[in-house]
């Protein structure tokens, strides 16, 4: 794009929201096709597993072919006491496709945690990259939560769900942030009629089963609290681009969408570039 110089230093900060945060693919398919090239990536939970693989070298196109590909259910196990997933499985797929450190990526990438015990917001960015994406997308109560460094860590999202602040410092002239969570005017609509939540049905709704109300209540309670955090946090450090797919029929275990979720985030993405002012002079 015109507007957008060839030297552009981008630091791309790519938010969670489990299967929403597919989306990102097809965003950074339309930076990718803008000519705009990364400089520093910063992410949690599903934005840091895609901004991993990024970083570790994979196309857009090799983006998708994974996350479509992938048969999500395979990639987790149940654990039983401390969550549901162990997490297991899911560290071996990481390990059969990641680089072992941070130290061999293309380019500097940020995985944020929770540090479950303190409520600490952790750096993840020097070291072994499979446990610290594992640590960011642990989502309370459904995985183990992470050991690592002497702590126990769990999904970054709980403190920053577009960690814009956790970009490294002097890397970047222009940021753009993509915020994927969903719309809170949209109403609780379960597809079982029952409110009552024990333990195989938490176990059906967090592995993409079932879904029910007592479910979905908690999901939106979360959603609630995250969005909240997240605007307090993008008025206290603005992104210099914004990019957020509304998606308001996309739920977070909504996996069998990819290919619709993916899509949704190339259209939000050039309309966001379209309106983009462009990016200041960088100073001598």
């Amino acid at each position: 794009m015109e507007r957008f110089p060839e030297d552009l230093r981008i630091g791309v900060v790519l938010g969670g929201g489990g299967a929403r945060g597919v989306a990102a693919i097809g965003i950074l398919e339309v930076l990718v096709g803008a000519g705009l090239k990364p400089a520093a990536v910063a992410g949690t939970s599903m934005g840091a597993l895609i901004g991993a693989f990024w970083a570790a070298g994979f196309s857009v196109a090799e983006l998708k072919a994974l996350a479509t590909g992938t048969r999500w259910r395979e990639v987790v196990d149940f654990a039983g006491a401390g969550g549901i997933l162990r997490g297991q499985r899911f560290q071996r797929w990481l390990s059969d496709h990641l680089p072992a450190t941070f130290e061999e990526l293309s380019f500097p990438l940020v995985c944020t945690a929770t540090d479950i015990d303190t409520g600490e917001l952790v750096r993840l960015e020097h070291g072994d990259l499979v446990s610290a994406v594992r640590a960011t997308c642990a989502f309370p109560g459904a995985f183990v939560p992470v050991e690592r460094d002497g702590r126990h860590l769990v999904d970054g999202g709980l403190k920053s769900t577009v960690p814009v602040g956790c970009l490294p410092t002097g890397l970047a002239d222009y940021v753009v942030a993509c915020d994927f969570q969903p719309p809170l005017d949209r109403p609780v609509v379960p597809s079982q009629t029952t409110n009552t939540l024990d333990w195989s049905r938490f176990w059906e709704a967090l592995t993409f089963r079932r879904r029910y109300l007592a479910a979905d209540i908690l999901l939106k309670a979360v959603d609630i609290l995250q969005t909240e955090v997240c605007r307090r946090q993008l008025a206290d450090q603005p992104p210099d681009l914004l990019i957020a797919p509304p998606m308001p029929d996309v739920n977070i275990e909504d996996f069998r969408l990819l290919h619709e979720i993916i899509d949704q985030g190339a259209a939000a993405a050039r309309l966001a570039l379209h309106a983009a002012p462009a990016p200041a002079p960088r100073s001598a």
